[in-house]
C-alpha cells in the first residue's frame, strides 16, 4: 500500500472500526429472523464504518498531543504530520457526509440518529473527558456501545427492550477490556498524563470494578432471556463464555498485574466472537417471539 494511503487509512483506525462493525452485525443478528434483510443490515454496516471512521479521523488529530507522548501511537500520522490537518478534515467530512447518507438512505431515521449522537458523544465529550476524569471510560462506552443498537434499530425500525438491553450488554462488555488496557498500559497513560482509572487506582481496586462488570454482564444477558429478545441456546452461549471471564478474573493469579490483566482482556475478545456467534445462532434457534415477528 503506498505510503500517503496507508496514512490516510491508519488515520480512521481500522481495528476500532472493525471492531464496532462486528457488534453492528451481532446487533442486526439479534433483532433479525429468516429471510434475512440485507438492505438495511448492508446499509448500517457500511453508513455507520464511514461515520465511525469519520469520528476516528477527527479524534486523531484532537489527540496528536497526547499520542506523542505514547510509545504505541507516537507514530501516528497525525502525530509525524504526515497527512496535514486541512486534509485530514476534509477527510472527515467527506467519511461522515457519505456514511450519514447511507444511513439515511438505507436504514431509518432512529439509526441516523444513533449516528449523530454516537459521534458527538465519541469525538467532543469523551475526547474532554478522557484528559480530566477518571470515569471517562464510563462516557467512551457509551458511543462505543451504540453501534450495537444502531445494527438491532436498522432491523427492529424502534428502540425497543431489544435494543435497549443489547445496547447495555456491549456498554458493560466494554469496562473490564477497557479497564484491564488500563492496567497493562498502565505507565503509558502515566506518561501522557491521563486519569484513566488502571492507572490511578490501586490493582485491587480496578479489579473489583472489573469484576462487578463482569456479573452485570451476566444480569444483562438473563435479562435479555426474561424479554425474549434472545433463546436459550444462545444464552448459554453468553453465559459460559461470561463464566470463562469471571474464573479468570476471580482465580487466575494476580502476582503479575500485567499478565493477569492482559489474560482478561484476551478473553475478553473471545467474548466478542461469541456475542456474534450467539447473534447468528439466535436467528435459527430464537425465543418463541422472535420467531413470530
Amino acid at each position: 500500500m503506498n505510503g500517503r494511503i496507508r496514512a490516510y487509512y491508519q488515520l480512521t483506525k481500522p481495528g476500532i472500526v472493525r471492531g464496532n462493525a462486528v457488534h453492528l452485525v451481532a446487533g442486526a443478528l439479534f433483532a433479525s429472523m429468516l429471510p434475512l434483510m440485507w438492505e438495511p443490515l448492508l446499509g448500517a454496516v457500511i453508513g455507520t464504518s464511514l461515520v465511525i471512521a469519520s469520528a476516528c479521523v477527527a479524534n486523531n488529530y484532537m489527540d496528536r498531543g497526547i499520542d506523542a507522548k505514547m510509545k504505541r501511537t507516537r507514530r501516528r500520522p497525525a502525530v509525524t504530520g504526515l497527512v496535514a490537518f486541512r486534509d485530514a478534515m476534509i477527510f472527515a467530512a467527506v467519511l461522515g457526509a457519505a456514511g450519514f447518507i447511507t444511513l439515511a438512505f438505507l436504514t431509518n431515521p432512529t439509526v441516523v440518529l444513533i449516528g449523530i449522537i454516537a459521534y458527538v458523544l465519541y469525538v467532543f465529550a469523551y475526547g474532554w473527558a478522557k484528559r480530566r476524569t477518571v470515569h471517562s471510560t464510563l462516557i467512551g462506552a457509551i458511543p462505543g456501545a451504540l453501534p450495537a443498537m444502531a445494527g438491532y434499530v436498522a432491523i427492529s425500525g424502534q428502540a425497543d427492550i431489544g435494543a435497549w438491553l443489547v445496547f447495555l450488554l456491549v456498554f458493560i462488555w466494554q469496562m473490564p477490556h477497557f479497564y484491564a488496557i488500563s492496567i497493562f498500559r498502565r505507565e503509558e497513560y502515566h506518561s501522557a498524563g491521563l486519569p484513566v482509572l488502571g492507572a490511578v487506582r490501586p490493582f485491587e481496586t480496578v479489579r473489583r470494578y472489573i469484576v462487578t462488570y463482569m456479573v452485570g454482564y451476566v444480569v444483562i444477558v438473563t435479562l435479555m432471556v426474561i424479554y425474549d429478545v434472545i433463546g436459550a441456546s444462545s444464552a448459554l452461549l453468553l453465559l459460559a463464555g461470561a463464566g470463562w471471564w469471571l474464573s479468570v478474573a476471580t482465580f487466575a493469579d494476580r502476582t503479575d498485574h500485567h499478565r493477569w490483566a492482559r489474560s482478561v482482556f484476551g478473553v475478553s475478545l473471545v467474548l466478542t466472537l461469541l456475542f456474534l456467534l450467539a447473534a447468528g445462532l439466535n436467528v435459527f434457534v430464537g425465543p418463541p417471539i422472535h420467531t413470530l415477528q
